[in-house]
């Protein structure tokens, strides 16, 4: 089914936009073709964290994250700034942003998964901001496009001044969206949102 196993992985540098896991000849009998694919990926003059893993058949993993050289209270105003998102994940079409009490917000979008095929996902998300665990969670009420869908932002200060900020989400496409094109999506997308943040919090 999977054909011959490929060696196992190792870190190399690649002479392009992603430091990618590169072919060792060692561990061979450790190859699992579930194993979670790690990347480096440079976008925007940001190095990009990337992590994609199958949890079972139809669900993936995704996190990573990206250091950014301001403070963590820039960033955070960054991540809970929602009416932006539009200019940071650049396949939403349309985002309706409500406001509630106690750091929650309701948000309506709808994103383009493939132009091409004109294959689109609708949902209500969740936001509810945890500013003690310096965290905000994002989890699908409604729509479709996704059976499941929770993410969330994590900041991590650092001595140094600068912020570690994590993503990670765990998602169902629908049945009707090809597996294979949604997780490409995801990795043009996830790199491409947090490289925006980090530029966004560091003109804070």
């Amino acid at each position: 089914l999977w054909g011959a196993p490929p060696p196992a992985l190792r870190p190399a540098r690649a002479d392009g936009a992603a430091m990618v896991l590169a072919p060792s000849a060692r561990g061979l009998g450790d190859w699992n073709p579930f194993a979670p694919r790690a990347e480096r990926i440079r976008e925007g003059g940001c190095e990009v964290d990337f992590r994609m893993e199958i949890v079972h058949l139809t669900k993936r993993r995704v996190s990573g994250g990206v250091a950014i050289a301001a403070p963590a209270a820039d960033v955070w105003r960054a991540v809970t700034s929602y009416e932006r998102f539009p200019d940071f994940i650049p396949s939403i079409i349309s985002h309706d942003v409500r406001r509630g009490g106690a750091g929650r917000a309701v948000i309506d979008q709808v994103s383009q998964l493939s132009r091409r095929l004109n294959m689109r996902s609708q949902m209500t998300l969740e936001a509810v901001e945890s500013p003690d665990a310096r965290s905000v969670t994002l989890r699908r009420v409604s729509g479709h496009g996704f059976l499941e869908f929770e993410g969330q932002y994590s900041l991590s200060p650092r001595p140094d001044g600068s912020t570690y900020l994590g993503y990670s989400v765990e998602l169902v496409p629908c049945p009707i969206f090809p597996l294979p094109l949604v997780e490409q999506k995801i990795r043009k997308e996830v790199p491409k949102m947090l490289a925006a943040m980090s530029r966004y919090a560091r003109r804070l």
